[in-house]
This record gives structure tokens, sequence and C-alpha cells, in this order.
């Protein structure tokens, strides 16, 4: 109990200072009063009686010191001091301050910026419900090592209906449509989808329903279109009426039957998309069916959701069986070929089965890296410089009896004020430069760079 009230007293000495100091003035006041009338009864002199009774209790300022460092905390206040008289010295050097500070936003800023988006890209899971549970299926060809990320529907299908029990297998293609309604035309960047898409990420549409797409995924009738947040607001003013809308797309039927979340950007993690529509939907590109039936027509991109407590070996295991399983039964299609599972988040943005992409953005970050590494150099440069031209002031601060760590720490104290300014001032630009590139349109793809600052942001 004693610590502790000790350790309260302390802190609570570091506040009101400025009248402790005065009480501690007047106390120490009083007790150099009491010796000098001691003095003088004893038949000194007045100024010796003075004299005689400073040195008797050790110097004014050296007992004031004591007791400050017995009343308070010595290292936060020192480091206080420290941090006072760092600001003091960068208010009074104010462009080298400037010219520092800039040099290390820059180089921070441009970090920030550029792992803003890798972060968004290749770091962030999917926003679906247990997104560790989402995997890609790539494909692995013997004679050729990088693989191929793409399915043939008659593939998908066997390995969904195959794979049931380990997996819900589910597929999507990315593609351009021209959509017509309201007496205006434009294209649209959608997303073919499998009947099992939405139910597989466990997605619930922020208007209409999604069950009129489970019936959808084979050729024949009308079409169903769900639409993307974005794209609604901007195509049809967030107008809730619009489910039920009949529209055409490439020339045929549609019925807009619902809208995605705000949040949704399906497995395309940097493509905002405009809409999504069923498998049948893309027989109107070409007008034909050999997509239900060509197995060498490999266009979809394939996914699964794990079943609970089924783990990645395991379902690896189901899959190899499937794939000698359709190897003898179609040898010239699938002969010489096997299917990874792969974790979704490592697949990104292809899911090859031998990928260097992430190399590739590692060493994109490590050029980033260079870069402010060149920008610490020359601020290094910059603050060896003033320290030569601060030697006589270190030399003075040592005479009058500062040791070694006092100066280094005040000169820490002094670089660290600037790395947290300029590091402030880097964050704030990188977070508003990603965000600018957030929206990017090229040609007929909305680009969506997902560059939210978060605890990985924060720690890189």
């Amino acid at each position: 109990m004693k610590p502790f009230r000790a350790w309260t007293l302390r802190f609570a000495g570091l506040f009101k200072r400025q009248s402790r100091d005065r009480e501690l003035a007047a106390e120490l006041e009083s007790h150099v009063q009491l010796h000098v009338d001691d003095n003088l009864r004893a038949g000194m002199p007045p100024e010796e009686a003075r004299r005689q009774a400073l040195l008797k209790l050790g110097g004014i300022e050296q007992t004031k010191e004591s007791y400050r460092d017995r009343r308070g905390l010595p290292g936060l206040d020192a480091f206080r001091q420290d941090v006072r008289f760092g600001l003091r010295m960068l208010r009074k050097n104010p462009g080298l301050t400037l010219v520092a500070v800039l040099t290390l936003t820059l180089g921070i800023g441009a970090n920030t910026a550029v792992f803003s988006m890798v972060n968004g890209f290749l770091f962030r899971p999917l926003p679906v419900w247990h997104p560790q549970q989402i995997t890609a299926l790539a494909i692995q060809e013997y004679d050729f090592p990088l693989g191929s990320p793409g399915f043939s529907y008659p593939e998908f299908a066997d390995f969904r209906e195959q794979s049931h029990s380990a997996a819900d297998v589910f597929a999507n293609v990315l593609g351009f449509v021209g959509l017509s309604a309201d007496d205006h035309s434009d294209q649209m960047a959608v997303c073919y989808v499998s009947a099992n898409y939405f139910s597989a990420l466990g997605v619930q549409p922020l208007l209409g329903s999604l069950s009129a797409l489970s019936t959808q995924e084979m050729p024949g009738g009308e079409s169903s279109l769900v639409l993307g947040y974005s794209y609604w607001r901007k195509r049809f003013g967030a107008n809730p009426s619009v489910i039920g809308k009949s529209v055409r797309v490439d020339g045929h039927l549609a019925t807009i039957v619902g809208v995605v979340p705000r949040n949704f950007h399906g497995m395309y993690s940097i493509a905002e998309l405009d809409g999504y529509l069923p498998f049948n939907a893309m027989a109107f590109e070409d007008g034909s069916s050999r997509i239900w039936t060509d197995r060498n027509n490999r266009r979809l991109l394939v996914f699964a959701r794990l079943r609970d407590s089924v783990t990645l070996a395991q379902a690896q295991s189901v899959l190899d069986v499937v794939s000698r399983r359709l190897a003898q039964q179609y040898p010239a299609s699938d002969k010489g070929i096997s299917v990874r599972v792969l974790p979704e988040i490592l697949a990104r943005p292809q899911p090859y089965a031998n990928t260097a992409f992430r190399v590739i953005s590692g060493l994109f970050l490590g050029l980033a890296g260079l870069v402010l590494l060149l920008a610490c150099m020359n601020v290094e440069s910059i603050l060896l410089s003033r320290a030569t031209a601060r030697r006589r002031e270190m030399g003075i601060r040592a005479a009058l009896g500062a040791d070694r760590s006092r100066l280094i720490r005040l000169v820490l104290t002094e670089s660290f004020l600037l790395a947290l300014l300029g590091g402030a001032a880097g964050v704030a630009l990188g977070v508003w430069t990603a965000g600018l590139s957030s929206s990017i349109h090229l040609a007929n793809v909305p680009l969506h760079l997902d560059s939210v600052f978060d605890w990985r942001v924060f720690s890189y």
C-alpha cells in the first residue's frame, strides 16, 4: 500500500507545479531564516550568517532540485523538458525544420499510398461471411508450370457435383454487355455468375431477391440482372422501384431482381462491377451454346467455400480424386491436368497454380521503401550539418555539467519530433493520394482500389 501511495503522490506532483514551487520556495526561505537567526544570536555578521545558513542547507537550487525529484517522476519531467526544448529549437530554425519535414512527408507519403493500394488489393479479406473459408481453384498442367486460372463450364459442373461434400464450388467470369433502359444505352462491366454464387459467398441483397438466379444457369429463357450498388445509384438514381424492371442486355430481355450491398465488389477486389448476370446470359455474346459442352473453352474462374471442419488438405485430397477420375473419363481434354486449392487471399489477382504476382508486389514495396530510405538519408545529412554548427553549444552544455547521455537525449528528442511531424504529414498525404486513386476508370473497367486506412497500413 505504501508504494502505491508514494507513486500516487509522485504522479500528483506533475500537476500544479508553479504553486508547488512557490510553496517549496517559501518553506526553504523559512528554513534559511531560522538558520540565519541562530547564526546572528551566535554573534555572526548578517552577511556571514546568511552565507553559513545557505552552506548548511546545501544550496537553495540544489535543494529544490532534490525535492522536485522526490515529488514527481524525474524521467517524465526530463522528457517533457526535452520536448519543450526540442520544439523551441525547431521553431528557431524554421527553414531546416520545413525541409526535413517535407522530405520525410514525401517519402512516407509515397510508401503509405503504395501500401494502401497493395493492402486493399492483396491483404484485406473479402467483405463476406467467414472469408477464411473461401478458396480458389487453379488448374495445374504438367507441361505448363504457371498453370491456368480458367475452367470450362463442363469441368466446373463436374467439380461442383463431385466435390459437394467438401466444398460449395461456384464460378464467375468478367464480361461486357450493352444495357438498354429508359431510352438510353450504355456499356456495363458485368460478372457472369453460377447459380450458387451469392449463396456460397453468404451475400444478402440490399434490395430485391437473388433466388431467381438459381434457375437460370443453363441456356434458355429470360435472364435476371443484379445491379452493383454504385451503378444503381449512378444509372437509376438509387430508385428502389427499379426492382422488377425489364431492360435489354445485348438486345435480349432481362429483369432487374436485386442490388448488391455497398461494400460488395464480388471476387474482383479491384473492380467495382456494374452488374451480375447468370451464366445463361453468356450465350448473348456469340449466340451459340458451345460454352456448355466445349471442355477446352476455359474461361471461368472457379472458387469454393469449404464446408465447416473441412481443412485445405482434405479439400485438396477430394479434388485430386475428382481430377484423376475426369482425366480417365475425358483424356482428350483433362489428361495431365490437376487442380490446386489455394486460399483466396493468396490467389489474387488471378488464381494461377504458381504465381509470381506477390513477388512483384513485394519488389514494388521494396522500391517504395528505397524512396523512404533516400528521404531519411537526406534528412540525416541535414541534421549532421546542423550538429556541426552546434558544436560550440554542446561544448558549453558539457562545461556546465551536462553528461554525454543528456546531450544525446536532447538530440534524439529533436529527431523524434521531426520524425513525428514528418510521419503524421506523410500518412495524411499517403491516405489522400490513395483516396484519389480509389475510383479510376480505365477504358470501360471501373477500377476500385480499396485504400482504407487500417491497422495494416498503420503498422507498415
